[in-house]
């Protein structure tokens, strides 16, 4: 469980460190997922936590996507 937490404060690290560069309704829905997972980690058993975790692996891949490709036009 302590590790799903340290990956959702990683992700919210990630989308405050590139809020500039995320457009208005990434940065929301990205937040608010992470908002959700949050709320949800505490609360959850194993089968909700292994959701959870494949839900924050899924935001993880978004945002890596979005930043490669903001940075590949910046290049």
């Amino acid at each position: 469980m302590r590790n799903l937490k340290n990956l959702i404060e990683e992700l919210a690290e990630l989308v405050d460190q590139y809020d500039g560069q995320l457009n208005t309704e990434v940065r929301t829905a990205m937040k608010q997922k992470i908002d959700e997972l949050t709320k949800g980690v505490d609360r959850a058993d194993a089968a909700e936590m292994r959701q959870l975790a494949a839900e924050a692996l899924e935001v993880l891949a978004s945002l890596l996507s979005v930043i490669t490709s903001v940075m590949t036009l910046l290049s």
